[in-house]
């Protein structure tokens, strides 16, 4: 007798119905259509895009600006010692 009970509440049961929380997972996802779908993945492919081209550009820019005022400063001290020079040969002609 107390074997057939232990056997009872050891016994595993299932059960066939639904829960509610089961029943609300069970739901079909909604569909996003083709065209509102391929729109927004175009829409955001050209924003990634285009924030990624500007960067690129304002990179590029900064790296040209730095290098044309680069050369721009050698050659303010080149046109300095060349006109050192001239004043030094001048002096020397004047004398």
């Amino acid at each position: 007798m107390v074997s057939q009970i232990l056997r009872n509440t050891l016994r595993r049961s299932y059960a066939t119905t639904t829960t509610a929380s089961t029943a609300s997972l069970a739901k079909p996802p909604r569909k996003i259509g083709a065209v509102r779908g391929g729109f927004l993945g175009f829409l955001l492919g050209v924003s990634v895009t285009g924030f990624g081209s500007y960067y690129y550009l304002i990179d590029e820019y900064r790296a040209a600006n730095k290098a044309i005022v680069g050369d721009v400063l050698s050659l303010e001290k080149t046109i300095s010692s060349l006109e050192e020079h001239v004043r030094v040969l001048e002096s020397k002609v004047n004398k």
